[in-house]
């Protein structure tokens, strides 16, 4: 009987047809008990007996591909592969999979969530009312500002697509330019630093590469306009969270949105803001959305050991 691990730890949170999926097929299944995401040398013991997993957003470096032995497929619940050596994988005869239902549309919701909750301070205002004060602050409205959108990819696209009724004028930045869609939906395309330091808010939609690591440092976010808000949730990675709680301590920004982080489980600084919001990397966790992830990720993994 062939043994293959789960690491995300919500895994059939919402259905047992996954498990139920892995279990007709007669794998044996480890779970991930530890409730949060693993570290590289946890990988790389629990992970030696096992000829598949069905992977969350751990790394597989080569150093720890190189401990797996037995390891013959790695599926990827989710869409960014960033986390995974592939060249090595690939070396080592490992089949690697990613889910191909995105998240896209889960993203821009939380994406969208976190814009209106910044500008109307509704976290906020939530938390003093329940603390015994009527205290009324006043926010700002969405409608009619600059939005502007670092990586107009599947998910930058799809929060074009969500926020049309706010009559935003919409800037993107990206290297690869699609014109038919940016006319269709009235995206104008501009360099970094003008977007930077003409949108009220920006959010970052990337992947995970050597140039856009820390791609929000601190002459990056000195250029943004003040009074805006910074929101991410695509990889941690992208922003210098020190350069980022000194501009928020300085008020050179009105707030800041994030759902990842450098270091996961986050237990930073930022914390002491009340400008800013802060969930626990659940952009894909929408629960209609995350079923049909699941069950791809299955689906993907059985069709790589068959194929052994």
């Amino acid at each position: 009987m062939k043994k293959i691990f789960i690491s995300t730890t919500s895994f059939a949170g919402f259905s047992k047809e996954p498990l139920e999926l892995l279990e007709k097929n007669n794998l044996q299944i480890g779970l991930n008990t530890e409730g949060r995401k693993l570290a590289l040398d946890e990988i790389s013991i629990i992970l030696r007996k096992y000829d598949a997993v069905i992977a969350g957003t751990e790394l597989y470096t080569k150093e720890v591909l190189e401990q797996l032995p037995n390891l013959k497929v790695i599926s990827r619940l989710g869409v960014g592969m960033d986390n995974i050596d592939i060249n090595v994988a690939k070396q080592k005869g490992i089949k690697v999979y990613k889910t191909q239902t995105t998240p896209a549309l889960a993203v821009a919701e939380l994406v969208l969530g976190f814009m209106l909750d910044l500008a109307r301070k509704i976290s906020y205002q939530n938390n003093i009312l329940k603390s015994n004060i009527w205290k009324k602050e006043m926010g700002n409205l969405l409608h009619g500002k600059t939005l502007g959108i670092i990586g107009l990819g599947v998910i930058g696209k799809e929060l074009v697509k969500l926020v049309k009724g706010f009559d935003f004028n919409i800037l993107a930045f990206d290297l690869y330019q699609d014109e038919k869609f940016a006319k269709e939906h009235g995206v104008s395309y501009c360099n970094l630093d003008t977007l930077l330091s003409e949108s009220d808010i920006i959010s970052i939609h990337l992947n995970l590469t050597d140039e856009t690591n820390q791609l929000m440092n601190t002459e990056q976010i000195s250029k943004m306009k003040p009074g805006s808000i910074l929101i991410n949730a695509s990889r941690g990675e992208m922003i210098d969270e020190e350069a980022l709680y000194k501009a928020l301590k300085e008020k050179r920004i009105l707030g800041a949105g994030l759902d990842v982080y450098n270091n996961e489980p986050y237990l930073g600084p930022l914390t002491e803001f009340d400008n800013v919001i802060l969930t626990p990397h659940i952009g894909s966790y929408a629960k209609e959305l995350r079923i049909q992830m699941e069950i791809e990720a299955v689906e993907n993994l059985i069709s790589g050991l068959n194929e052994e």
